[in-house]
């Protein structure tokens, strides 16, 4: 019997984001590679796992490379490139743990003083150790001054940092900040470990990676397969369970459903459009991936994105239950709520009044005083290739005020680059905590919206730095709330993408997967 899951907006459930680490005395012990608790597992038994076989995995775009530094996020990469390299700890977005992985665990007492551990003995598969000082060398090259790494950003809090023992770091920020453990997760690239002797030549690395990981690279074709197979080696004894795992670059997202359908592949990210036709399909789940929503963000440095009033126009354009008609099919898996997005309805992050009411009517009106007073409305919007449904629906909500709005399909490549250098007049992507300070606060290198608030950074640092959880999550109260009155940006819907996998897929103990954002290897399995 097929299963999903809904993401119905009424439910009252607390996001990861909202159920932070502690600092007095944190430690993040136990050793659980597929960051699951205790109390998540069920009563399966590892006697049913089936070991062997080779998945096939459907991704949408190819990356830049194995190389750390040249990471830009997950879809980007790291999906893939953690399979090879592994990465010090995990963050489930769901029930908000951080767990150790490479990392065996991380403590502070005053949230200034940080203490990372390593596994004892874990080596790269070219022999070499994964101790403090690999850990050291691999985070000097992002914050190195000439890097345009993902992870500086998450890591300029750091004032110093030093190997205390062989398979120990200490880091010292410049002021306690409670969230610093996930600079080391998904994250952020900071967190994927290579080999420094392989390091030394980061071109060659960038096709042939060295890592701690479940995979090694076996072959890589850019733009066509990758193919990795199983580290016999790997630290965590009899994983992985697989022998292989070969990822697959189809662009378009209905060649992918159809493969999954088909059998062809195990698992792929699935459109929205196509949820409810697939999976009526008994041979597949659909799991939509939760903690992340999309975006559409106006440039506010120039053109009409530099009006407020524009900028205001766009946020009453759209309704939510229309959205979940046209990109949902439907409300069985989004009631069309955006009141929370891209947190759940119930948080103590949601804040009264933060989503704009659609008004076409004054939407309209706007744009109009925006053109009496010389305003020029042509605005093209930037959006990965892959997201035609969605940007050709904004484009005609947008058109329906008054904008004239071309639409700008990109590669991957460029839309990272876009995004990056704030080359766009509207980016139309994804995002979700903890990507939100890196997107939104004006030190980062890939900030939204190009324009610095100081406002908005104060509170961005202390939703990031403050030690307590009722801080923080006032904190980012105040960032919604922010966001809203400054028609910063604005959520039209959840991530219109949703995992999808056939039933001869399994995960670990219970088979099933979690509904994370990052889908980890090492743990799955194949039934006969």
């Amino acid at each position: 019997m097929t299963r999903h899951r809904p993401l119905h907006r009424g439910r009252s459930m607390l996001r990861g984001s909202l159920v932070l680490i502690g600092v007095a005395a944190l430690a993040l012990a136990g050793c659980s590679s597929t960051g699951q608790s205790s109390d998540d597992q069920s009563t399966g038994s590892t006697d049913e796992i089936v070991t062997g076989g080779v998945a096939e995995v459907a991704t949408g775009a190819e990356m830049p490379g194995f190389d750390p530094v040249k990471v830009r996020g997950v879809g980007a990469g790291t999906e893939k490139v953690v399979q090879v390299l592994d990465i010090l700890m995990d963050y489930d977005e769901v029930s908000g743990e951080i767990t150790p992985r490479l990392a065996e665990s991380m403590v502070s007492d005053d949230g200034i003083t940080w203490v990372m551990t390593l596994r004892d003995g874990v080596t790269f598969t070219d022999g070499e150790p994964l101790n403090a000082e690999a850990v050291l060398f691999n985070l000097e090259r992002h914050i190195a001054p000439d890097s345009v790494s993902a992870a500086k950003a998450s890591l300029a809090p750091v004032q110093r940092m030093e190997a205390t023992g062989e398979y120990e770091v200490t880091f010292t920020l410049a002021q306690a900040s409670g969230s610093f453990p996930l600079a080391f997760t998904w994250a952020s690239p900071a967190g994927l470990i290579g080999s420094p002797k392989a390091l030394a030549d980061a071109e060659a690395f960038n096709i042939a990676p060295v890592g701690a990981g479940p995979f090694t690279v076996k072959s890589w074709t850019p733009d066509d397969e990758l193919v990795l197979t199983r580290n016999v080696d790997y630290w965590d004894e009899g994983k992985p369970y697989l022998d292989g795992l070969v990822f697959r670059v189809l662009p378009d997202l209905q060649t992918r459903a159809d493969e999954l359908v088909s059998g062809t592949i195990d698992s792929a990210l699935v459109p929205s459009i196509r949820w409810n036709a697939i999976g009526a399909d008994p041979n597949v789940e659909i799991v939509p991936v939760e903690g992340i929503a999309q975006v559409i963000v106006p440039n506010a440095s120039k053109g009409a994105g530099a009006d407020e009033r524009v900028r205001a126009a766009m946020a009453m354009a759209l309704n939510g239950e229309t959205t979940a008609q046209v990109l949902f099919g439907g409300t069985e898996y989004w009631d069309g709520d955006t009141t929370c997005l891209p947190w759940a309805t119930g948080s103590p992050i949601c804040v009264n009044g933060s989503v704009y009411e659609q008004d076409l009517d004054e939407a309209s009106q706007l744009v109009a005083d925006f053109v009496a007073d010389g305003g020029d409305t042509t605005m093209t919007m930037t959006y990965h290739q892959g997201l035609v449904d969605q940007a050709t629906y904004y484009q005609q909500q947008l058109t329906e005020i008054g904008l004239d709005v071309e639409l700008d399909p990109v590669d991957v490549a460029a839309y990272f680059q876009a995004e990056a250098t704030g080359d766009y007049d509207i980016f139309v992507g994804s995002g979700g905590y903890p990507y939100l300070f890196s997107r939104l606060y004006s030190g980062s290198a890939l900030q939204w919206g190009r324009v610095a608030y100081p406002e908005l950074d104060e509170l961005l640092l202390h939703a990031r730095d403050d030690l307590s959880l009722g801080e923080r999550n006032e904190a980012w109260s105040g960032v919604v709330k922010f966001l809203h009155d400054n028609a910063v940006l604005q959520w039209p819907a959840p991530y219109t993408s949703g995992v999808g996998y056939s039933t001869s897929l399994h995960f670990g103990d219970t088979g099933d997967y979690k509904g994370s954002l990052i889908v980890y290897f090492d743990d799955a399995w194949l039934s006969s």
